[in-house]
């Protein structure tokens, strides 16, 4: 040093700083290096590198920090395909001690609730999993048992759709590459999870604390049920899809207890019945809902029901089985086809069912490979045994037994159909739809609902109907929906009404007083020298299409305009005989409507309320099994042996029409060049109002 830097030989203070800081540079640089050379000894051991990276997770579970605990998570998870190669016992098993303090932690967090993993974990297991099942199953391996599975169903945990899922993706992947063992495992845990953590609570409602449990929490256990017990249905249908025959087998027979249980393979009649009805209902309602919850391998996209028909020819293969398993309750019990439902769509849904699953009964019956699943030889030889035990000569097959139902749900059907009651609010439904149709429908009328003048002779307008409906139209859950009652009722009434209203105007007034083009409409009204005190009333002309083009002509409202002041009414064809034709008259000398309210035993003949006292609309809807008195021979003889099934829906509804006697009209038949022929007035001829009459009466 002193050979580089002679000043350092003179003792002065520059040289001892120099020296000083040289020597700290020294220490540091020796230090980087032991450090660096730590790390590095630290990375290529694997034991150490996993010990870091997990404290660095636990550290950053303990501040709730997300993002890095996915981090760290995932730096672990990309080391254990090492860790599992490892030929360190301890190293393989801290893969599982990880996993399980994981699921264990969640798991206290979220007790009673829906345990639903972080995304980083469904991801990492799905990995883990990948690695271990492309590789050759080791006899000492984490896995052995399928605990990176079992772990997603963790004791009595409510299991999510998430889990769902990558079970179901997990499962798939150790069926691609024969890990049979491990799914049997897997079967094994799901099992006891069953039996042991979803058992109905309706059977036993007491906790273990000895409270009642509720309403709803019966109805969650319930649905617990049906999920587990369906993806697991499913499971089995896609070993039958990739023929996987020794392993269904081993599935399907293995039991726990004694006597033996299954309480992942429904083993009576009832429950496979109930569970192919809805399987099939929710394909029905959603055609996508299996094909894109369980997809099974080389079946991708829309795969036409086969996802389903795998399961059907399950669900149709365990009906066989019942007879080959060993029966420890009696055989009604176990042969029963269960309760049926309580309302008509439920029981044609399941009658409808049925019919599918005899299809499928018949398809297996000659499947020997499905049949050795279950050890089936024949019915006979089956039955025979079966029947001996119970002291009975025979007993019924599973088609036989289904058809049976059938013919019981035909008859539950006929039943209700005249015993269910009308739903309330159906039936309000139906008659505030009515009463609003009428409603809207009489609202250009307003003007002629005052009486102004007497007048003994008038036109009767009565537009009531009774019409016979099937009960099934207004209860509740019906097999067969029925629309547009109410609109077709007041359709009816209305067109009968406007009808009677437009041949009323021309039984008073038939002859017209001019034919003219529809080109010279308004110059004719302009002839007629009109104002404000006159009042025109037209049938079939289509008034939109001269406004915009005849000055001062505005369209008030619905069916309603004015011209000048003028009011004008403009009604619908009734029909082609009493359409096109304009009648003009005083706006005082205009016609008016009253209603005539049906008597006092009429009201309490036909159960009659009044719906609409403007209008005087009067309605009743009654079942004619519970009103007999209601059913008149005329209906009988439409209705028949079939008249109890039917309400009476009855609309009383009887407007008249007063014309104003001596009154000036005048009209005017309008005809269109391009589809009319005949003479034409010249609108020359036509007069003003008061002179034109008196012209017309000389």
């Amino acid at each position: 040093m002193a050979v580089i830097f002679p000043f350092l030989m003179d003792d002065c203070a520059q040289a001892r700083i120099f020296m000083g800081v040289q020597c700290v540079g020294a220490i540091i640089l020796v230090s980087s290096a032991l450090f660096l050379f730590s790390k590095i000894i630290t990375y290529y051991n694997i034991k150490d590198l996993q010990k870091e990276i997990l404290n660095n997770y636990k550290d950053a579970v303990k501040i709730s920090d997300k993002t890095k605990e996915e981090k760290y998570f995932t730096q672990w998870i990309e080391l254990s395909p090492e860790l599992l190669k490892s030929a360190d016992n301890i190293l393989v098993q801290d893969v599982y001690r990880v996993l399980t303090d994981y699921v264990e932690r969640i798991y206290k967090e979220n007790k009673g609730k829906t345990l639903v993993f972080d995304h980083y974990y469904y991801e990492g297991i799905s990995r883990i999993n990948d690695n271990l099942s492309k590789e050759e199953s080791k006899p000492i391996s984490v896995n052995n048992t399928n605990s990176i599975l079992t772990h997603l169903i963790f004791l009595d945990s409510l299991v999510s759709e998430n889990t769902y899922r990558y079970l179901w993706r997990n499962l798939r992947i150790q069926m691609f590459y024969n890990k049979d063992e491990w799914i049997m495992e897997y079967w094994k845990e799901a099992s006891q999870k069953m039996g042991l953590f979803i058992e109905p609570k309706n059977e036993c409602p007491y906790s273990v604390e000895g409270k009642l449990y509720t309403e709803e929490q019966i109805e969650d256990t319930q649905k617990q049920r049906e999920n587990f017990m369906e993806f697991h249905i499913m499971l089995c249908s896609m070993l039958i899809q990739e023929k996987k025959y020794r392993l269904l087998e081993l599935m399907l027979s293995f039991t726990q207890s004694e006597p033996p249980s299954y309480p992942l393979v429904p083993s009576k009649l009832s429950e496979i019945i109930d569970i192919f009805n809805r399987i099939n209902h929710n394909s029905f309602i959603n055609l996508f809902h299996y094909e894109s919850k369980y997809q099974m391998p080389n079946m991708h996209g829309i795969t036409e029901g086969k996802i389903v028909g795998a399961a059907n020819c399950y669900l149709a293969l365990l009906a066989y089985r019942i007879y080959v398993i060993r029966w420890d309750y009696e055989y009604e019990s176990v042969l029963s086809t269960g309760v049926l439902p309580e309302t008509l769509l439920e029981l044609s849904t399941l009658k409808n069912n049925l019919d599918v699953f005899k299809y499928w009964l018949k398809r297996i019956k000659n499947k020997e490979d499905l049949l050795n699943v279950i050890s089936f030889s024949s019915f006979d030889k089956e039955i025979e045994e079966k029947a001996k035990i119970y002291g009975l000569t025979s007993l019924l097959k599973p088609d036989q037994l289904v058809s049976h139902m059938q013919d019981e749900i035909l008859v539950k059907m006929e039943y209700l159909r005249t015993t269910l009651p009308l739903n309330e609010k159906k039936v309000n439904s139906e008659e505030e739809e009515l009463t609003n149709n009428i409603r809207r429908a009489m609202k250009p009328y307003d003007d002629w609902l005052e009486k102004r003048f007497e007048q003994e002779k008038f036109y009767n307008l009565n537009s009531s109907v009774t019409m016979p409906f099937p009960n099934t139209a207004f209860v509740k859950n019906p097999d067969v929906s029925h629309v547009g009652i109410a609109s077709n009722m007041s359709s009816y009434m209305l067109r009968n009404f406007q009808y009677l209203f437009a041949s009323s105007f021309f039984a008073e007034h038939g002859e017209t007083d001019y034919d003219l083009s529809s080109e010279d409409l308004f110059r004719a009204i302009d002839r007629l020298e009109l104002n404000k005190k006159h009042y025109i009333i037209a049938f079939g002309i289509y008034f939109d299409y001269f406004v915009g083009s005849i000055k001062e002509l505005k369209k008030e409202d619905e069916h309603k305009y004015s011209y000048r002041g003028m009011k004008i009414l403009s009604l619908d064809r009734s029909a082609q005989y009493f359409s096109q034709i304009v009648y003009v008259m005083r706006f005082e000398d205009r016609p008016y409507l009253d209603f005539l309210k049906p008597s006092s035993d009429e009201q309490k003949k036909l159960y009659l309320e009044n719906k609409i006292d403007k209008y005087d609309l009067w309605l009743s809807l009654k079942k004619i099994s519970e009103h007999p008195d209601l059913l008149t021979d005329q209906i009988k003889a439409k209705l028949g042996n079939k008249a109890n099934q039917h309400s009476l829906f009855t609309a009383i509804w009887r407007p008249r029409l007063f014309f104003k006697p001596e009154c000036p009209i005048v009209s005017i038949k309008v005809k269109y060049r391009l589809i009319n022929e005949g003479k034409y007035d010249n609108v020359d001829k036509v007069k003003p109002f008061t002179s034109a009459k008196d012209t017309l009466a000389i």
